[in-house]
């Protein structure tokens, strides 16, 4: 029975503590005998000749694995996997590049098994990955799960995949811009997004010296690099409504439930500053019913400086029609990026759950005078 000796052949080479190899590889060279036709068998053969030193008959094995099945990923990604543990893993490529056009679903495996044996972006772009936006991104994801230390090979990435040319959505590269902010690649970032805006997938930066992107919120919001961002927070809905001059200028609303005496900080945009300057901050605010004593206020930190807030206004209660709120504030020596949006600091006195709504639109960051 073919399968009998298979599946003795796998216990012989898994077992940690009874296991023998050379029972292993008589078991599978009796499964490969008894029924030639299965590919599993030869692969399983071809392992168990490289774990006992014969390279030479290891690649006879998953020659004729290949023989009676050339076509399915799965024997095609076994083979693949077969050459990363020998000393020519280059000979992987092939079988992969076919594992992808069989079966793309399979592209973030390929990518990660690869990229952990190669560490070189340059060959796997060369060798192994298709010129279309799917794959690259799909590496691009892989590379941003590695950690800060691969955000170089990932800025190379980035730079094959806008030099194909070929279509993408801007939504689907915001974590890539998310990559380069978080570990502080932050000129990388910024091309990245004057890029998408060279491809006509953003609207053009906004007229004269405004630093924010889509200030006057008449674009739909990506969530993610340097537009506004919305960040779920429990007993709080936030939502796009008419603002101080109707359609013409939408404004977020932002509606407290009154079950939490909550620390919100969920609406927000990362603008570039320069060091040692000032600048002002500026939207126009409206509030229809805010209780406790601590309301919704503007609020600028220092994202790479700790947080550290550079400049609040006064929090807004009760009910109060449109009005302009601003801030001045003044970079610091290493600033170079800024968190600007609405927050609501808790309420230090008993019962301070929060109830109301707050509306805010035409939003502003420029710089205050010359530098």
């Amino acid at each position: 029975d073919a399968r009998l000796h298979h599946r003795l052949g796998q216990w012989e080479q898994f077992s940690l503590a009874d296991g023998d190899f050379q029972q292993a590889l008589a078991h599978f060279r009796r499964a490969t005998e008894l029924n030639p036709h299965e590919s599993a068998y030869w692969l399983d053969l071809a392992d168990a000749w490289l774990l006992v030193g014969d390279a030479a008959a290891a690649e006879a094995a998953a020659q004729e694995a290949l023989r009676v099945d050339s076509r399915t990923p799965r024997t095609l990604w076994r083979v693949g996997n077969f050459w990363l543990r020998t000393a020519e893993p280059a000979r992987a490529f092939p079988y992969f590049r076919r594992v992808l056009e069989t079966d793309p679903q399979l592209t973030p495996l390929v990518v990660q098994v690869c990229h952990r044996t190669f560490r070189d972006p340059e060959i796997l772009v060369r060798e192994l990955l298709p010129p279309e936006p799917p794959f690259l991104l799909a590496y691009l994801r892989q590379l941003a799960r590695e950690g800060e230390a691969e955000a170089p090979a990932a800025v190379r990435v980035w730079e094959k995949l806008v030099e194909t040319g070929r279509p993408f959505e801007a939504r689907d590269v915001l974590f890539y811009l998310d990559y380069m902010i978080r570990t502080r690649h932050l000129p990388e970032a910024v091309k990245a997004w004057d890029d998408l805006r060279r491809r006509r997938l953003l609207p053009g930066p906004a007229a004269g010296p405004e630093l924010l992107h889509n200030p006057d919120l008449g674009a739909p919001i990506l969530g993610g690099g340097f537009d506004w961002r919305i960040e779920p927070v429990p007993h709080v809905s936030v939502s796009l409504g008419p603002g101080r001059r109707g359609e013409q200028s939408p404004a977020v609303l932002i509606r407290f439930s009154g079950e939490d005496n909550l620390y919100y900080r969920g609406f927000y945009q990362y603008a570039v500053v320069e060091p040692n300057r000032r600048y002002r901050f500026r939207a126009w605010l409206r509030t229809d019913n805010i209780t406790t004593e601590s309301g919704p206020r503007l609020e600028v930190a220092d994202v790479y400086g700790g947080g550290r807030v550079l400049a609040r206004s006064p929090g807004m209660v009760g009910t109060s029609e449109w009005a302009p709120e601003e801030v001045e504030f003044a970079s610091g020596p290493e600033t170079r990026l800024v968190r600007v949006g609405l927050t609501r600091l808790p309420s230090r006195r008993l019962g301070g759950e929060i109830r109301g709504v707050v509306l805010a639109g035409e939003f502003s960051l420029q710089p205050r005078g010359a530098r």
